[in-house]
């Protein structure tokens, strides 16, 4: 390939939406729980960029094993082991042959450097219980603004799930699970999310520490269910850059998000029903990386 172009191989990232991270915090928000962030699935992926264009094709035959996934995607009872919530027996979809398609356009004036993009995604849903054929898709929007220290990214994403359920069950949520180290969640099949970040940079000479970061991340989960109450993520916090080695602190809340409130928020992502549902809970995360 030239140095516009190249193909990846074996199990590169689903492109979509803001890349490579969908906020600027350590903890991640809604979309990634839904599937739309540093997502890798078993195929090849085509890119080509220029200085004004970035294109990105992919096809993915099937997804990542639960056991070795980092992203949460969907998965079916007998395969998520770690599913304690609710009554997943029926929900046996799995996705395959899906397509990815993201287009972004640089622009550049003066001290301005933006971003604006979109996506497409779709897939058939194969249901391991009944034999049928579902489907996914989704659609998105995003922007990326940076101005001197300043930078702001937002995205919008709608997408769908329409599954071939055994008669009787619930189609209105989808089973998503990732490698067990959480448990696996149900999420609306049919819903719109958002998320609008803000960060601000600050020059230091404190020994090896160089830069700081510190930004708001919001993020919320529209669901098309009458009666389900909207997801919300707010994570306030500072990046700390001291080359090779990177520190962030957040500080968290959030409202109908199951890994924020665990057992008793078990239903977050969808009914509401459980006994935190509708409440907020916060969480503080301390990490530290070693870059090379």
């Amino acid at each position: 390939m030239t140095q516009q172009q190249q193909v990846q191989l074996g199990a590169p990232y689903k492109p979509f939406g803001l890349m490579p991270y969908p906020q600027f915090g350590w903890s991640y928000h809604i979309p990634f729980f839904l599937g739309f962030a540093v997502n890798s699935g078993l195929g090849a992926r085509y890119r080509y960029q220029d200085a004004d264009w970035t294109l990105d094709a992919a096809w993915f035959p099937e997804m990542l094993p639960p056991g070795v996934r980092y992203a949460p995607d969907t998965g079916y009872y007998g395969e998520l082991k770690n599913t304690l919530y609710g009554p997943h027996h029926r929900q046996f979809n799995e996705k395959r042959d899906q397509l990815n398609l993201r287009l972004a356009r640089t622009v550049k004036s003066g001290r301005w450097n933006n971003e604006f993009g979109a996506s497409l995604a779709a897939a058939r849903l194969v249901n391991h219980s009944s034999g049928g054929n579902g489907t996914f898709w989704a659609a998105g929007a995003h922007t990326m603004l940076n101005i001197d220290d300043w930078h702001l990214t937002s995205q919008l994403i709608r997408y769908q799930y329409a599954p071939k359920d055994p008669p009787g069950s619930d189609r209105s949520t989808i089973l998503m699970g990732g490698n067990g180290l959480t448990p696996a969640y149900l999420i609306p099949a049919k819903a719109t999310t958002a998320s609008l970040n803000l960060a601000r940079d600050l020059g230091v000479r404190w020994g090896p520490v160089s830069k700081l970061r510190f930004y708001t991340d919001y993020s919320v989960l529209w669901k098309d269910k009458k009666g389900w109450s909207d997801s919300q993520m707010e994570t306030l916090g500072v990046q700390l850059f001291a080359l090779p080695v990177m520190f962030w602190l957040d500080f968290t809340w959030s409202t109908n998000a199951n890994p924020w409130g665990g057992a008793l928020n078990a239903t977050g992502w969808t009914s509401t029903r459980s006994a935190g549902s509708d409440k907020w809970y916060f969480r503080s995360n301390l990490n530290m990386g070693y870059y090379f």
